[in-house]
Formats: C-alpha cells, structure tokens, sequence
C-alpha cells in the first residue's frame, strides 16, 4: 500500500518560495499544503492557491507537517530557528532529475533541485540550497546554511563554510576551502582558498570586500 504524500509547508513567500514548490510538486513523497510568512503580517493572500500561514500557526500545524525553506540568501537560519522551536521538523526535497551519490549525505531540510550532481562520499550540511544544475565533487563538505546557486561547480574534496553563497556560474576548482560567510560572485574561478567573511569575484576570483556575511 502506498503511503500518502506527506504535507509540506515552504517558509518563506518570494520568488523562490514558489520555485521550491514547484520543485516539490515533482517529489511524490510530499504535498504542499501551503506557505509561511515571518516578516508580513499582512501577506495573508493565497499564493500558487495555497494558504499563507503567519509564523505562530506553525505550533499547530507542525503535528502532521514538515517544513523546508525557501529564502534566496543564507540568512534562513532565523527563519528555520523559529519554525523549529514551534514543533517543525524539516524534510528534505531532492528533485527526480538531480543525483546523489549513494555515498552521499544530505542534512535535514536540505533542497536538492533539478539537474544537480552531489559525488560520493560528500556531505551537505542541513538548510543547504543546491539550485538548479549544481555539480557538487566527490568528497567535498558543505556546511550548513550555503547557498549555491544555478551552475556553480564546487569541485571535488573542497570545503564550504557555514553560511557562505556561491552564485551562479561560479567555478571553484578541488582542495579548496571557502570561508564561513563569504561570497563568491556569479561567474568568479577560484583559484585558492577563501578567507571567511570576504566577497570574491572575477576570473580568477580576487577579493573586493571584507566584513559580509553571505547574502
């Protein structure tokens, strides 16, 4: 006997919110049921047909929901802190067209999207965001909270700190180590290790920022 999808909420209600959606619409072990908002009291609209739910409606419905989230930066953290310390526990969505080695692991409320490659004997954090067509390497670490975006290519046995985003395009060749909350620009190859807390672009891939914090 087939079990029934199990009811999804999607923090957040931007763009990605409904990307995510639609990305979970083709995981047959979940059911969207609806979305949730922390900042807006007044985005209470339906959205995609789906119920808004304001942040405190979380402590009832996290009985018989799971959660992920969807925000675009690295900053889920206060987000997920507060679903979590209301009762929700978090799935983890990986998209039928994208591949996870065997050998693989994907932390809790992780999103895998579609045409994304994690190698073997990887590891990704949890809250970890793999937009669409991302090449994760064999052995590489990604901690929890980074974001990569649509084509970046993390090459194989490298480290992504905590926290830190790599944009779209962006190519960091192996054995290399990106640091907690920094930021590689879309398109950037980087060449050597980057220090935590700094924001790196171009080819190859120099510092032009000290002092961020993801994005």
């Amino acid at each position: 006997m087939t079990e029934a999808p199990q009811p999804l909420l999607v923090l957040g209600t931007r763009t990605l919110a409904e990307e995510v959606a639609d990305l979970a619409a083709d995981v047959p072990a979940f059911r969207v049921a609806g979305f949730v908002e922390n900042l807006d009291r007044g985005c209470r609209e339906p959205l995609r047909g789906l119920p808004v739910h304001w942040i405190d409606d979380v402590r009832e419905l996290a009985r018989n929901h799971v959660g992920v989230c969807a925000l675009a930066t690295t900053k889920r953290r206060r987000f997920v802190e507060q679903a979590a310390a209301l009762g929700l526990r978090f799935a983890v969505l990986v998209h039928p067209t994208a591949h996870v080695s065997g050998t693989a692991r994907v932390g809790e409320g992780g999103i895998v999207g579609a045409g994304a490659v994690v190698g073997a004997h990887s590891a990704l954090g949890r809250h970890v965001l793999l937009n669409r067509g991302v090449l994760v390497g064999h052995h590489t670490e990604i901690a929890d909270y980074v974001t990569l975006q649509p084509g970046a290519n993390v090459a194989g046995a490298c480290r992504v700190g905590e926290g830190a985003y790599v944009g779209m395009g962006a190519i960091v060749l192996d054995h290399l180590a990106i640091g907690e909350g920094a930021v590689v620009g879309a398109g950037a190859v980087v060449t050597k290790d980057v220090p935590p807390h700094v924001q790196v672009v171009g080819v190859p891939a120099r510092i032009v920022k000290e002092g961020v914090d993801g994005r």
